[in-house]
């Protein structure tokens, strides 16, 4: 087992929980629409039903709960306190990268909540940039099996990995290596971003290639530069990460752009 990870993933969220990691100035851009209220609404309020359908599952609400964490002890109970509220209250949910688990089999249980949410649709998670280091579509089906998820999410974080210190930073052909695991999953796979938002040129590219839908994660909430500044010893690597604190794409922008050629 490569200690390090499961380190990693603790200090994640002792920095998220303990230093101020939110965008100082990008925001998620929401602010700038506004409800037109209707007076005259000619409806009965009891009819409405917010209720949808996601990879062929019921929701109550359009509403998705991102992967976050897992692979540690606390990981595993945010994990299992979100999956009972998702459970509840008819929701979607991803988790957190899964990488760890095929490092060391017993943290596999960390990321396991389908005894307490059997219903919701269920997302797997692995890093793209993995299919650079020895992952492939056995790993990916592996991953959605270990805790029988209805599809796939891979994560995007280019940014991140390059800001810290032990990242994995070779990015070359992800975009061929990510069609052949949309070809040879037979689970929908998605593309989430981790906090700098996904740009209308990069979806386009993802859906030429089988990608089901992309999890935009714009800016406005977690910066992950801030969390490696945080993380950083050396004064120099902690300036390079200060310096991307206001770098990304706010949430409702990407998602603006995407639907132009993604409707």
């Amino acid at each position: 087992m490569k200690v390090d990870n499961v380190n990693r993933k603790n200090e994640y969220l002792k920095i998220c929980l303990e230093k101020p990691v939110e965008y100082p100035h990008l925001k998620t851009g929401f602010d700038e629409y506004q409800f037109i209220p209707r007076a005259l609404p000619e409806l009965d309020l009891k009819e409405i039903n917010t209720g949808t359908t996601f990879f062929k599952k019921p929701l109550r609400a359009p509403i998705f709960i991102p992967g976050m964490t897992g692979g540690t002890p606390e990981g595993k109970l945010i994990n299992r306190n979100l999956a009972q509220a998702a459970q509840e209250l008819g929701l979607a949910m991803g988790l957190g990268s899964q990488r760890v688990a095929f490092e060391d089999f017993s943290l596999r249980e960390t990321f396991q909540i389908r005894d307490i949410a059997p219903d919701i649709p269920l997302l797997a998670n692995l890093g793209a940039v993995q299919l650079n280091y020895g992952f492939g579509a056995s790993q990916c089906r592996e991953a959605v099996k270990m805790v029988e998820a209805d599809g796939l999410a891979l994560h995007l974080n280019p940014l991140h990995e390059a800001l810290q210190f032990d990242g994995n930073t070779d990015f070359r052909q992800l975009r061929e290596k990510i069609r052949r695991v949309c070809e040879e999953l037979d689970v929908p796979v998605i593309i989430k971003g981790v906090g700098t938002g996904i740009s209308s040129f990069t979806a386009k590219a993802l859906k030429e290639v089988g990608i089901q839908g992309i999890d935009v994660s714009g800016s406005g909430g977690t910066c992950w530069a801030l969390v490696e500044y945080h993380r950083a010893k050396d004064p120099i690597q902690k300036n390079i990460c200060k310096s991307f604190q206001n770098w990304g794409i706010p949430t409702a922008k990407a998602i603006q752009a995407i639907r132009k050629d993604w409707p």
